[in-house]
Parts: structure tokens; sequence; C-alpha cells
């Protein structure tokens, strides 16, 4: 079933996984324009791994995950429920988990087996190490609508007894961000489209977080960037 361009391919658990029709483009985008199988495949199971890690701690709190959605440019996790501070910041560190997960099963696969002896599984280990931890950096950035925003704050909920915070009133709904480019990324004006907006909220829900001012999403473009031509250059190593 299609949903605004998106194609619901599984469920698990009954959560929907559904792709967006810009994979392809993004995929070419992030490869250098190559042919590079094992970078495209590593690189969206790495984003889909990362909206996982959000919905394993949403359901854990006994919240709702509506859905994952990953598109050419990155991924999200849409989950609702009355959640307290505490609890909206560790569901913020669960994608970075969930990657660091992969970082550390990685290099012990190496440990055991020692380096990749074909392009696909090299292109693969690039992208679950080098690749990974660039990532997880950008996601950290405290700047909205990445993850960092509502994650770092989780220090300051703890320092403050934050364990004990009472839910949020009315429930809420909620879109993790796995990271996603501005509006001018060069990528999307080279593909002659507009990025896609994010689906409104349901009614009575929250608004989103204040948005990041032009300059913080200018330098969050620029490291994505960076991400491409590292990811690039290893690959030629």
């Amino acid at each position: 079933m299609l949903e605004r361009g998106s194609l619901t391919v599984a469920r698990l658990r009954g959560i929907p996984i559904r792709l967006h029709w810009t994979i392809p483009l993004g995929a070419l985008v992030f490869s250098g324009f190559r042919f590079a199988p094992g970078f495209w495949a590593g690189f969206f199971l790495l984003v889909l791994i990362h909206e996982l890690g959000h919905a394993f701690l949403v359901r854990a709190f006994r919240l709702r995950v509506e859905g994952i959605d990953i598109t050419g440019f990155g991924g999200l996790c849409h989950w609702s429920g009355r959640a307290t501070p505490t609890q909206r910041g560790a569901i913020a560190w669960g994608g970075v988990l969930a990657q660091a997960v992969v970082l550390a099963v990685t290099f012990a696969g190496l440990a055991l087996v020692g380096r990749p002896r074909t392009p696909f599984v090299a292109e693969l280990v690039s992208v679950f190490t080098f690749t990974n931890l660039w990532l997880m950096a950008i996601n950290l950035l405290p700047v909205p609508p990445l993850d960092g925003y509502e994650a770092w704050k989780l220090l300051g909920h703890l320092a403050r007894g934050g364990g004990r915070s009472r839910r949020a009133p009315n429930a809420e709904r909620v879109d993790a961000v796995a990271w996603r480019p501005p509006p001018t990324w060069s990528g999307w004006r080279a593909a002659g489209r507009k990025p896609p907006s994010n689906p409104p909220p349901a009614r009575g829900a929250a608004s989103p977080p204040g948005k990041a001012s032009p300059e913080a999403m200018a330098e969050l473009a620029r490291m994505l960037e960076k991400v491409g031509e590292e990811a690039k250059k290893a690959r030629r190593n």
C-alpha cells in the first residue's frame, strides 16, 4: 500500500515498515553515483536499525509505535503516548545505542574472522564502522530535528531526579529522527524536487520542538556531505 510516496514492505510485531521512493536517489548520492550495492544495503540497514532502537525503547516504556519510515535521506520512528521528559530523552538515545551495538558486533566479527574478502562485505564493514561513527556524531548534535536535541536533556532530567517526573497530561505524537538534510540541500535540488514535509501531528498532539536556525542546518548539510566524501575515500582504500 502506497502512502505519500512510501510502500509498506513489512510489519514487525504490528509496526509498519515503510520505504520511500527517494531511497534509490539517496543511494546514488551517498555512494558518489557509483555502483556500490554493499554500501547501499549497509547504509539503509543502518538507518533501519537506528529507528528500531527508538522503537525498542518506546515499547519498553509501554508507549505506542505507529510506524517506521525509511527515505533516501534518513528515517523516522513515529510514536505516541504520555511520556515523561526522562523517557523522551531515553528514547532519543535509542537509535544511537542501536548503532553502537552494530559497531561492537562488527569489530568483534573482524577480530574473529579477519578482514573482508569480497568488495560487497568490505563496503558493509565500512558502513558499519566508519560511516556509522560519523552518523552517530551527527545525530547527537543538539539541534532539532536530530536526536541530540532531546538526548542531551536526559542528563539534566536525571540530575534533577527526573525518574520521578510525572507523565504528560495528554498523549502526544512524536517523530524520532535518524537524520535528514535541510530543504536547501543540493541533493534535492539536483533531483528538481522539494524535500518531503513531515506528516502533520495528530489532532490534539503537542507541537514539535523548536526549529533549528538556518546556520545550524547549513552546518548539518556540510557534515552530511562530508560523510559521503569520507565514505567514498574509505571504499577506495
